[in-house]
């Protein structure tokens, strides 16, 4: 059946102070564009409501799944260790720069 109390690698290592900063900054960040996202969700149903022009379906949907992307990146560079979990980080940091650049920025 597999190990029931096996531990993945990168889970009983310590990373480093900053490696652990980055990720957590990583993590605000995917956690920030959930709230945003279901924010706009908020608006285009408040919008459909009252009549006003909202964000749109296809921003409200791209939101959602830009920050359940984050959130599943962030999630998994904590169980891999050494270049692939930094990679994953970095991805969320560009995502979240992409997203407000194209929708929110230009």
């Amino acid at each position: 059946m597999g190990d029931a109390g096996a531990v993945s690698p990168a889970i009983g290592r310590r990373n480093s102070l900053v490696r652990r900063l980055v990720s957590g900054m990583a993590g605000s960040l995917a956690a920030g564009m959930l709230v945003l996202a279901f924010g706009m969700v908020l608006a285009q149903i408040y919008a459909g409501v009252t009549g006003m022009p909202g964000p749109g379906i296809a921003e409200v949907i791209g939101h959602l799944v830009v920050a359940a992307v984050m959130i599943v990146l962030q999630q998994r560079s904590d169980h891999e260790p050494g270049r692939v979990g930094l990679a994953m980080v970095f991805g969320v940091y560009v995502i979240a720069g992409a997203t407000l650049w194209f929708w929110w920025w230009s």
